[in-house]
């Protein structure tokens, strides 16, 4: 993770020197509309002189290796990673063990297998009304876990983005969330409401905060994500990034055209789904005692 973090941080050191340098060139005068005339291209890869949020976001694009899905809502950015590409050493799950305790949504996971299960955690602008600008989902193949993100690279991309969400989802029956029956469900259905872009989620929602608090609330201090991902899990991150700081890290991207503040965003929102497959793995397994602090 933290050699494909540093290479992610080079490459995006390149694109900031790069735009640097292209800013330094002579502004020419202000076209008839009052905005500088850029060079346009239909790639956007060459020097642009007014940095354009849609044009600039490409060293996104050649930092996270995927492709552009076209919608009728419109367009949005696909990245995909194996989890084995992240974490060599991770253990291949296999089949779930039945959980302990009167764990119903859980029980009827392991029931229909872990195929039948989509992850999904998002991060968005902050506030209701704020954008939903990128969308990691994970789910297993057979032989492994397959990671998604869905990236919004300008406000415009929102309605695809939850377009794209939705039509994944519909090849699922259990949706996998922390937290995400009091926010990240209810907030991407709030955002489909505002684009008109219809929304379909699993009926059967696993919200691991619940299950957690359940089995571990009398052994820890608290049930937050990081705290069962170190004390469960057992795994401690580095180079992360608080979540609060992630909703004006986004805006100054699509004010400012600068894709280096956005690296550890996308680390975090991939270790948070790759924890919450592990806590699954822990929540369906025999009691342990919890890692010391």
């Amino acid at each position: 993770m933290t050699t494909a973090l540093d290479g992610l941080r080079a490459r995006l050191g390149e694109l900031a020197r790069a735009r640097r340098m292209r800013m330094a060139v002579d502004v020419p005068p202000p076209a008839a509309n009052g905005h500088h005339a850029a060079l346009a291209t239909a790639s956007c890869a060459a020097p642009v002189i007014v940095p354009d949020p849609r044009c600039e976001s490409i060293g996104i694009e050649a930092l996270l290796p995927g492709g552009e899905l076209s919608l009728p809502q419109g367009r949005v950015w696909v990245h995909e990673r194996l989890r084995s590409e992240l974490d060599r050493h991770a253990r291949a799950p296999g089949e779930l063990s039945a959980p302990p305790g009167r764990e119903r949504a859980l029980a009827a996971l392991v029931h229909d297998g872990l195929a039948s299960a989509l992850f999904l955690d998002l991060e968005t602008g902050g506030l209701a009304s704020s954008p939903v600008f990128l969308a990691g989902v994970m789910f297993w193949n057979g032989e492994e876990f397959v990671l998604r993100q869905y990236f919004a690279r300008h406000y415009g991309e929102e309605a695809a983005l939850i377009a794209a969400v939705s039509s994944e989802a519909r090849r699922f029956s259990h949706l996998v969330t922390f937290n995400g029956r009091s926010y990240d469900a209810p907030f991407l259905r709030g955002r489909s409401l505002v684009h008109g872009v219809p929304l379909s989620l699993p009926e059967r929602h696993v919200d691991l905060l619940h299950a957690a608090r359940r089995r571990w609330k009398r052994v820890l201090p608290n049930c937050r994500l990081q705290t069962l991902e170190q004390r469960i899990c057992r795994r401690h991150r580095s180079g992360d990034v608080p979540g609060a700081a992630i909703p004006e890290l986004y805006h100054a991207w699509v004010r400012d055209g600068d894709p280096w503040p956005l690296a550890p965003v996308f680390h975090h929102n991939l270790l948070d789904v790759l924890t919450m497959g592990e806590l699954l793995e822990s929540l369906c397994a025999p009691w342990r005692e919890p890692e010391p602090a």
